[in-house]
Order: C-alpha cells, then sequence, then structure tokens
C-alpha cells in the first residue's frame, strides 16, 4: 500500500478524488482527514509517478512517487563502482554498500554509502565519513561499524557522530585488517587475522579487547591466519583458519585452526590445530551451523562442505564461484552468469538471476524480505519478495 499524509483531504459535501499520474482516477483504501491509504494496482506502474488530489474545484499540488516491482530490480546508484557489500532491511527502504571508488586496477579507496528512496528511485547520498575504509556494514538505518587498517567506528545516528578505538599492528597486521564479523542489535565483534577481537555492546561507548593469542605468531612471523569469525546456531562462537609454521616445519604444512568461545571475544578454547588443511580449498570459509562449513574449491572450482569441522570434504555442487547462507537449507550459489537458489540444502536448483557477462559477484545478503546481490562495474541488484 502507498500511504500519503497531510490534512484536509475530508470534506463532508465533496468526494475526495486521487488522480494518477494526472489522468487515472483511482478509489483509495482509507481516506481519513490526514492520510490516505491506496493499494499498488496496474494503474500505478513501475517508475515515477504523481498523485494529485481533488475535492470539488480545488486540485492539490502534484506530487511525486516512485514504484519498483517485485522482483529483481537492477539498481544504478552507484554507477560503475566495485561494490563490495551492501544491508537492506524490512523497515526501511534505504540501501547501505561499502564500495571502491578507485578504478585502478591493484588499488583500492573503500568508501560507505547510502542509497535513499526518493521519488526518482534510490539516490546516493554520502555517509558523513572521510577517509578510505576496509569494511562497512549497518544492522539498521541507524546502527552500524566502519573500519579501516587500525581503527573502528561505532555509530547509532547514521554516522551523523560515531565513537572510535584505534589497534596497533601487532593487534592487526593487515591493510584494512579489521573485519566486522558480527553485529546484532546488542553487540559487534571486530576481528583480525590474528584471532584478536574488539567487543562492544553500545555502539562504541565501552570497548573490550582481546590480544591475539601468542601461539599464532612465532617471533616476528605470523604463521596464523584466521579467516571467518561467526556464531553458529549452538550459540557458540567459532574461528576457523589455517596456521603454517614455516620456520619449524617447512613451506606447505599448512593444519587447520577451528577456536571455540561462548561470548565470540574471549575464553577460546582450542578444538583443533592439528589436521592437515587441504590447500585446494579458499579459506574463506562460511557457516550457519558449524557441523556443515561451506567453501569453495578452486582447484575444481565447486562447492564443497564439511561435517566435521574442516578435517575432510565432500563436492556439493561443480562449477561454483561463490556461496551466501540464507538458511540452513536455503542457499545461493554464482554458477556461471547466472545466481542459483537450493531451498532444500542442495537436493534441488532453480535459476533465480541472470547475469551480464563476466559478472563478479562479491556479496549477496538477505532480510525476511529481501535479497542484495553486489559485485564489480557496478552489480547491483534488489529483489522485493
Amino acid at each position: 500500500d502507498l500511504e500519503i499524509k497531510g490534512t484536509n483531504f475530508v470534506n463532508k459535501d465533496y468526494p475526495t478524488v486521487l488522480l494518477i499520474n494526472d489522468t487515472e482516477k483511482i478509489t483509495a483504501k482509507e481516506v481519513t482527514d490526514t492520510k490516505i491509504v491506496i493499494s499498488i494496482t496496474d494503474v500505478i506502474k513501475a517508475g515515477t509517478n504523481s498523485i494529485r488530489i481533488q475535492i470539488n474545484k480545488t486540485l492539490s499540488e502534484r506530487s511525486n512517487f516512485f514504484v519498483m516491482n517485485k522482483g529483481w530490480n537492477k539498481l544504478n546508484g552507484l554507477g560503475s563502482y566495485d561494490i563490495m557489500t551492501s544491508n537492506v532491511f524490512d523497515d526501511s527502504n534505504s540501501v547501505f554498500s561499502f564500495a571502491d571508488s578507485d578504478v585502478r586496477d591493484f588499488s583500492f579507496w573503500g568508501f560507505p554509502a547510502k542509497l535513499q528512496g526518493t521519488s526518482e528511485g534510490l539516490k546516493q547520498i554520502y555517509v558523513k565519513q572521510l577517509g578510505s575504509y576496509g569494511a562497512f556494514r549497518m544492522i539498521n538505518d541507524k546502527t552500524g561499524v566502519l573500519t579501516n587498517t587500525n581503527q573502528a567506528f561505532y555509530s547509532d545516528s547514521g554516522f551523523e557522530t560515531n565513537n572510535s578505538t584505534s589497534v596497533t599492528s601487532n593487534f592487526s597486521p593487515a591493510i584494512n585488517g579489521l573485519n566486522i564479523s558480527y553485529l546484532d542489535q546488542n553487540m559487534s565483534i571486530v576481528s583480525t587475522i590474528r584471532g584478536a577481537q574488539i567487543y562492544s555492546a553500545d555502539n562504541g561507548a565501552t570497548i573490550i579487547k582481546y590480544d591475539p593469542p601468542v601461539w599464532t605468531a612465532r617471533g616476528n612471523f605470523y604463521r596464523a591466519s584466521i579467516t571467518t569469525l561467526a556464531k553458529s546456531t549452538n550459540g557458540k562462537f567459532y574461528q576457523l583458519g589455517v596456521i603454517n609454521d614455516f620456520i619449524k616445519e617447512g613451506s606447505n604444512k599448512h593444519r587447520n585452526i577451528v577456536l571455540e568461545s561462548s561470548t565470540g571475544y574471549s575464553d577460546w578454547t582450542v578444538v583443533d590445530t592439528i589436521t592437515k588443511a587441504n590447500q585446494n580449498l579458499s579459506y574463506g570459509y562460511k557457516f550457519l551451523n558449524i557441523n556443515k562449513v561451506f567453501t569453495i574449491d578452486n582447484t575444481n572450482k565447486a562447492l564443497v562442505a564439511s561435517t566435521d569441522m574442516l578435517k575432510t570434504w565432500n563436492v556439493v555442487k561443480t562449477d561454483v564461484k561463490s556461496v551466501f547462507l540464507r538458511t540452513e537449507t536455503q542457499w545461493y550459489i554464482h554458477s556461471g552468469d547466472k545466481i542459483y537458489v537450493t531451498k532444500d540444502a542442495g537436493t534441488t536448483w532453480e535459476l533465480e538471476l541472470e547475469l551480464p557477462a563476466e559478472s563478479v559477484v562479491n556479496d549477496i545478503s538477505f532480510s525476511k524480505t529481501k535479497i542484495i546481490v553486489s559485485g564489480n562495474k557496478g552489480l547491483h541488484y534488489l529483489k522485493l519478495e
């Protein structure tokens, strides 16, 4: 439904007439003195429409509004930038994205952006935060986290204001290595490749830092690489990665890392640092349930899954570039120049979206009623379910 707010919508002597695009008269579902509710029908086209209200001989000014079709819509608000991630919400028309404005190869200038609903569609407005960044994530229209190489910024005002904290290179040695690993309405966890965390439960007003485990380094050599921190359906947090003690064992002796914690930022216990890691795999692991971890076999270009915490792997589907998990049984994959979905844990697959040739998909994220695809060269699609 479309809701119009104003005043003097009702006259006891004359009917309230609604004109769509200056010509089509429609009937409202509800009319009060301050509100009119109309259904979105075929009279209202996708794109920009106008509405005018007439009572007797008095005709209101024209007011424009924008309509998107249910299903997939191409977004153009970020032009041809590489779009790394996006967030959408059920209670908002806004889209928050993290993109690279440096179009040169092998260069990166990450910036946060907001696409705001207007009468002409979703238009970019700049998030009030200058500089280059490494990650950006919002949980709603106001609350989010933004990071660069040595700082994390927290806001509950859409980054009109923020709290921040800094870290040393020992805490996070990688450029743009502060990863926003967990964010919900109550807390956030920023993590690093060395297994360190920054925890906050009040948008950065107070911070708890958990230093990197001593065993992740040997002298100045960082032998461990923690690539994933996520929460499992069992309520516990897990860090996954790989360790290669080059000084002690030589090259290509990679072993798995699995760590477990009830908090996500302290009390980590070692589950595994012994089993041999499969070096054909991408170490960008994804899971909702730790008993089924997914990644991509880069050598064989296949989606694979482990049900024993990285020890062994089984092929789920061949010809897969990337995977994104919505639920434990509903997964989306990029294969060829298409996105496919399974809703039964891989038993059957359906075509979800056809992409332009040579598309690179960086992220697919979800709300309860929306899906957003982000990728290189302005690849940006929003599905309204």
